[in-house]
């Protein structure tokens, strides 16, 4: 694996993982390749490619947690060497030169696959791992930008540099209907404290230098869109990039809500990226979640 000051490269590809929720049409405009993720219920794995391409949709996810049992609770796992083996040659079919983007390292062992990939089959290619510390739409909006300025000629010391400095003001903040999903994944830790406080209101978490964190409760369904519409407009002010992405699981009404006013408050260069979530971040976070994630400044009274 090459570090960021051995660098020469003309052309670089972006390679992500696949539960980033970039759909086919973003991956194929900016020639990014994404790693499979699975989700798995008891027996049955189901790869998750992008946002367009599933085997298993949101709502058939949705369905089959109404039968779900402890034994076929969904789970999911970190790519196979296999996979980022295939990821990293169809990579170089298309450049001489990688920029890996991983789940973050302090939620996965998505970071740590990749390099021991890259250690043991590609010593003497020039591939790049990078800890986005992020999940979901976090790893998003990192991999895209890196991706428009891969397709515009930068070098990859100057991706590398802006991925930096866009990492810890990457904002990755979703409402669920619970906790439970994150408990029974084992991924609570400090946002217990959520549920301490008040066990019926809707948490609302954000992703911190890797790891889930707690950032204010809703009170209820309307209090969600009302005030996440009003964050909302404030994300205008303040994202950095020209990208901003929304998606939801099984939530439309409050997500409809919040696009209106993305769309109502955006620059003229921004695009909201507005999806239903794929049904991996539904393994963590259940039915019932809003999702939104852009670069800039947050402050929590904001919310």
């Amino acid at each position: 694996m090459k570090l960021y000051g051995v660098i020469s490269m003309t052309k670089i590809t972006i390679v992500t993982a696949g539960l980033s929720e970039l759909t086919k049409d973003l991956i194929e405009q900016y020639n990014v390749v994404t790693v499979p993720y699975r989700i798995i219920f008891g027996d049955e794995a189901f790869y998750i490619k992008n946002n367009d391409e599933v085997e298993l949709t949101t709502e058939e996810f949705i369905e089959r947690l109404k039968t779900v049992t402890k034994e076929t609770f969904p789970r999911t796992s970190v790519p196979s060497p296999g996979d980022y083996s295939k990821a990293f040659d169809e990579a170089f079919q298309k450049s001489d030169s990688v920029i890996a983007i991983t789940l973050t390292s302090g939620m996965s062992g998505a970071f740590q696959a990749a390099n021991s990939v890259v250690e043991n089959l590609y010593k003497n290619k020039d591939i790049t791992v990078f800890d986005s510390q992020h999940t979901m739409t976090g790893i998003a909006n990192q991999a895209l930008e890196a991706a428009k300025m891969a397709q515009k000629g930068e070098s990859k010391e100057t991706i590398l540099k802006k991925l930096d400095t866009n990492r810890p003001k990457t904002r990755h903040i979703f409402a669920m209907k619970d906790l439970d999903f994150l408990e029974k994944q084992g991924r609570l830790g400090p946002i217990e404290q959520i549920r301490d406080k008040n066990p019926v209101v809707i948490p609302v978490i954000q992703t911190v230098e890797g790891i889930l964190k707690p950032l204010t409760i809703f009170n209820n369904a309307q209090d969600l869109i009302n005030r996440m519409s009003a964050f909302a407009k404030k994300i205008c002010e303040v994202n950095e990039t020209d990208d901003i992405f929304l998606s939801h699981i099984n939530n439309k009404k409050a997500a409809d809500a919040i696009y209106k006013v993305l769309m109502e408050n955006k620059k003229e260069s921004t695009t909201i990226h507005y999806s239903e979530a794929c049904a991996i971040l539904g393994a963590y976070t259940g039915p019932d979640t809003v999702s939104i994630s852009y670069v800039g400044d947050l402050e929590n009274d904001w919310l």
